[in-house]
């Protein structure tokens, strides 16, 4: 049960990593020289526990990177080149080519309620209408006995950086799903874990909360290079019991373990979206 267990979390932390990070091919790894710095999270949702039989999980990633350098050339407007319709799919196809559905202008719909709130949560610039709205559908895990299929809706907002002058995209999770299919035991213990069940988590209550900025970054003169910031949140339910029933669990350990595979995804993820981006925008600079 205990390797079950760590299996489900780690499922579910992969899954709910917003897919404009993907596992980088080992040449795209090679070829990114990266620079990290830890980033601080400010508002991380802790919900309260929803009975006493469970208990609140929160778990919080943060990192940046920067991608290897390429030229800025007189002529060619970096914003120009961050509003291509083509440009910002890029990052969120990623390597394992994840399925990307343009939702067009969603209005003064309920999802563009939940995406204004989540704005605030995670403190982007407020969306004005003018917003892509992307579905990405992800290729999901694969464990013995079970499958798990994962669907996001990020939004992506062109802004410019205040501090830079440069072009820079807020990309905010609107709000995720995941599907888990196969024996009905650990289906139905993945929904415990994860909060799916209805009785121990409301069905419109937001687990996962996700910012990631994509920015134009000066290096000298006639460089730039492009930096990734991305801090992720997620909360889940927890079953009490099961947690006693571990030998030397606890909360603040598995939330340490948690947020550590929760960075380590980020860390993991974002080098192949950062190379895929700077190498459209070198053929881009040719034509």
């Amino acid at each position: 049960m205990f390797c079950l267990l760590l299996a489900l979390l780690g499922v579910t932390n992969a899954l709910r990593t917003p897919p404009i990070m993907v596992r980088p091919h080992i040449a795209s790894r090679r070829a990114t020289a990266l620079t990290r710095k830890s980033q601080v999270f400010d508002d991380v949702p802790s919900g309260d526990e929803s009975s006493s039989s469970m208990m609140t999980l929160n778990f919080q990633g943060n990192t940046c990177m920067t991608s290897k350098q390429a030229a800025l050339v007189e002529g060619k407007s970096l914003h120009e080149f961050f509003a291509l319709p083509q440009s910002a799919p890029l990052i969120l196809r990623g390597s394992k080519n994840n399925r990307i559905r343009d939702m067009g202008n969603i209005g003064t719909t309920t999802l563009m309620e939940k995406y204004k709130v989540n704005c605030v949560k995670v403190d982007a610039s407020t969306p004005s209408g003018d917003e892509r709205i992307f579905e990405v559908t992800t290729s999901g895990v694969k464990f013995p006995g079970l499958q798990v299929m994962s669907i996001v809706i990020i939004g992506v907002k062109l802004v410019m950086s205040s501090s830079t002058g440069l072009p820079c995209y807020e990309m905010v999770l609107i709000q995720d799903s995941t599907r888990a299919e196969g024996n009905r035991i650990f289906v139905w213990f993945f929904n415990k874990v994860t909060g799916k069940d209805s009785s121990t988590t409301k069905s419109s209550e937001q687990t996962t909360f996700s910012l990631n900025r994509i920015s134009a970054v000066a290096k000298g003169s006639d460089m730039i290079a492009f930096e990734a910031n991305a801090n992720l949140s997620l909360k889940i339910q927890f079953p009490s019991l099961l947690l006693k029933a571990i030998p030397g669990a606890s909360k603040e350990k598995f939330e340490k373990t948690g947020g550590e595979s929760l960075r380590k995804a980020l860390d993991d993820d974002l080098p192949a979206a950062l190379e895929s981006f700077r190498q459209e925008y070198i053929r881009w600079l040719k034509k």
